[in-house]
């Protein structure tokens, strides 16, 4: 099954924003994410449905001063995402590309 593949972006900590039509991600599939600056990052995506279940997932991964960028992909399925995704950085001048679709 094909799909298109968009692009979000976040300077800092916040939420993920698509580069072309500026709005919020949400509800969808992280394919691959790269990232610069050193230190924790994390990704978050979740929400909770009416039954207080938590649905949705978390991308955590450090750059370290030996290598201050980091480009990861995930599998043809990517990593679901519920709710609207946030982004945590160390620093406020790290960025994140979020590739999702």
């Amino acid at each position: 099954m094909a799909t298109t593949i968009r692009q979000g972006f976040v300077t800092g900590s916040g939420a993920a924003l698509d580069t072309v039509t500026s709005v919020s991600l949400a509800n969808t599939r992280i394919r691959s994410v790269f990232a610069t600056g050193i230190g924790q990052f994390l990704i978050t995506g979740t929400s909770t449905d009416a039954r207080g279940k938590v649905k949705g997932n978390n991308i955590r991964f450090v750059n370290t001063t030996a290598c201050d960028a980091n480009e990861v992909y995930f599998s043809d399925l990517g990593v679901a995402m519920r709710g609207k995704v946030l982004v945590s950085a160390p620093t406020s001048t790290a960025t994140i590309a979020v590739f999702y679709g």
